[in-house]
């Protein structure tokens, strides 16, 4: 069907060519090797084909056609398509909540009994979630691009996932990003990146040094000293394994004081050294090719 006023939506300024996009439709072809954008939480719809993906130190786990998955940000995402795909991706632009009767809160305290958190827990593409991303795709291809459209289709994905899946499948697709607080694990994410020490986290949050990490510890379970650390070693986990950058450069950007300094963090974290780990990972690629 033909859009009427194509003009009008490619020069308004709530066009996606405007910015970035919340809703993205593309093909991938097998062979193809492609990142997710770490900045968003993201969900992501496989109409048709296989991709492998690998994040943190996980490597190679399937994603079936016909599923899809919440991949959360802050996360190095490396998607490897074994089959042509067919993909519709959706940013989390402005967070993820099902309705003010039913915030995301509300799945935190039925997740811990559940299930424990993983970045892999898929859910299948029901009839309606089919008919939503058949119009979805249409309208794009249409060029129906507009953001507060889109804004709109985002908010009625989750009308749908509310209303025919159950919460306790809700509840383990949404582990990575649930927590009992999300408007502080937001501005935790939102700065860590630029601390450089907890005090400097916490300056950054508005918080006191000893209110901080009380806080933290009751939303994250962890010292916000070896969160800060495991979200380090995940990024360093990624520079290793799916860059061509040397290892000195990588300590230096990370601010090891020293090569051998950055050897030893290795050792510690991943149980052997940047060479090995590299080689390893390689090696595991290989065997699926």
């Amino acid at each position: 069907m033909e859009l009427l006023n194509e003009e009008e939506y490619l020069n308004c300024y709530l066009s996606e060519n405007q910015g970035a996009p919340i809703i993205t439709h593309i093909d991938k072809i097998k062979g193809e090797t492609f990142l997710l954008d770490e900045i968003y939480n993201q969900i992501i719809f496989l109409l048709k084909g296989k991709i492998n993906f690998s994040y943190e130190c996980q490597v190679n786990n399937i994603f079936e056609e016909g599923t899809f998955l919440m991949f959360p940000h802050g996360y190095k995402h490396v998607m490897d398509v074994k089959e042509n795909s067919d993909i519709v991706m959706i940013n989390m632009h402005n967070g993820v909540n099902f309705c003010n009767h039913f915030p995301l809160e509300m799945l935190y305290e039925l997740n811990k009994s559940i299930t424990p958190k993983n970045l892999a827990y898929s859910l299948k593409i029901n009839e309606m979630i089919y008919d939503y991303l058949n119009t979805v795709t249409k309208t794009i291809s249409d060029g129906l691009k507009c953001v507060y459209f889109q804004e709109l289709k985002q908010r009625e994905l989750f009308f749908y996932l509310r209303a025919y899946y159950p919460k306790k499948d809700l509840a383990a697709f949404f582990a990575p990003i649930l927590n009992n607080d999300l408007h502080f694990s937001k501005l935790i994410y939102k700065n860590y990146e630029s601390a450089k020490s907890v005090e400097n986290l916490a300056a950054l949050t508005n918080y006191s040094v000893s209110g901080f990490k009380k806080r933290f510890i009751k939303v994250f379970g962890i010292s916000p000293g070896s969160w800060i650390e495991k979200e380090k070693a995940k990024k360093i986990y990624y520079e290793i394994n799916y860059t061509q950058k040397t290892f000195k450069e990588i300590s230096i950007e990370y601010d090891f004081s020293s090569t051998a300094h950055f050897d030893k963090f290795c050792k510690r974290v991943y149980g052997m050294s940047p060479g090995a780990l590299r080689e390893s990972t390689k090696q595991k690629l290989l065997l699926d090719i």
